[in-house]
């Protein structure tokens, strides 16, 4: 939990960048389905209604949308990860 709560410290610190967290609990998917390509990848450009990957909670696909437009720098969890209430899934670089 440390280890979690330092790493949202350093996301949050940097202003070129913007988290992107869980909105619940369940398991987070980077693709629409099992060897499909992934919605997006690191260095692709988003938008703010850009869906960056999805949460399944009870078999129902909850989709997670960037909020912030700018490039995918980082994944800090793994495709089919279980994921908790706003842990970051991804952080975007801010377009300038």
């Amino acid at each position: 939990a440390v280890a979690g709560a330092a790493r949202t410290t350093a996301v949050a610190a940097d202003p070129n960048s913007q988290a992107v967290s869980s909105p619940m609990l369940g398991t987070f998917y980077r693709s629409p389905k099992p060897g499909a390509p992934p919605f997006v990848a690191l260095g692709s450009a988003v938008e703010e209604d850009t869906i960056v990957g999805f949460i399944q909670v009870m078999k129902l696909m909850n989709t997670v949308r960037a909020q912030v437009r700018g490039t995918v720098a980082e994944f800090l969890v793994a495709d089919g990860a279980l994921v908790e209430y706003g842990e970051i899934l991804l952080r975007v670089s801010k377009a300038l």
